[in-house]
């Protein structure tokens, strides 16, 4: 019985090289695995928060590392209290609330540097720096994503950044001390500040 057999030669040349690029500004690895007892639940401490510029002028920012210490939020914002007055009438005194809102608050986030301590990177001070000197136009807003404490995303106006070498907070808009020898190594010097207010929810 004729047995019939057929060959083919196959030529394997190497694949083309492929340059990949992100949009995402990231300036150290998130390590979302870590789940802390005190964590809300679906988030993880380990996750990096998030600004987003509403055009392509910027490109996503992700922190860092999260703030130490940060004020007016948890998992959501911590609203004003309402806000009651009496008012007078001819027969007795009224009294008049109005519930707080959270836009009527700021919300500060603070990274706790010092003068022999640095706690932030240069580029990424820089990066906030471009998102606060830029506010955007048009009825449009920056998106903050605190993603170690909620999935929920807000719409925020940044009213403020600022440098301190001497680690105290509340700085008026445009106070930067910088450390020349610090800065010249890639890093700053003393305690950032970024305080901004909550428009609404995405």
């Amino acid at each position: 019985m004729a047995i019939i057999t057929n060959s083919t030669t196959f030529t394997v040349s190497d694949a083309s090289p492929v340059d990949t690029t992100t949009q995402d500004v990231v300036f150290a690895s998130p390590n979302p695995s870590i789940i802390l007892p005190g964590d809300p639940i679906g988030v993880s401490s380990g996750s990096l928060r998030r600004l987003t510029y509403p055009t392509t002028a910027f490109a996503p920012l992700i922190y860092s590392s999260n703030p130490d210490v940060y004020t007016n939020f948890n998992v959501s914002p911590l609203d004003v209290r309402p806000t009651v007055q009496t008012t007078g009438s001819l027969e007795d005194n009224l009294l008049v609330g109005w519930l707080g809102r959270s836009r009527d608050v700021s919300i500060e986030e603070r990274w706790l540097g010092s003068t022999n301590k640095s706690r932030m990177k240069l580029d990424f001070f820089l990066e906030l720096h471009n998102y606060y000197r830029n506010p955007p136009v048009n009825g449009q807003y920056i998106i903050w994503e605190p993603r170690d404490r909620t999935v929920k995303q807000y719409y925020i106006i940044i009213e403020a950044l600022s440098l301190s070498l001497t680690g105290s907070a509340g700085q008026g808009a445009g106070d930067f001390e910088f450390d020349y020898l610090v800065t010249r190594h890639g890093y700053v010097a003393g305690s950032v500040t970024l305080r901004f207010k909550i428009i609404s929810e995405v």
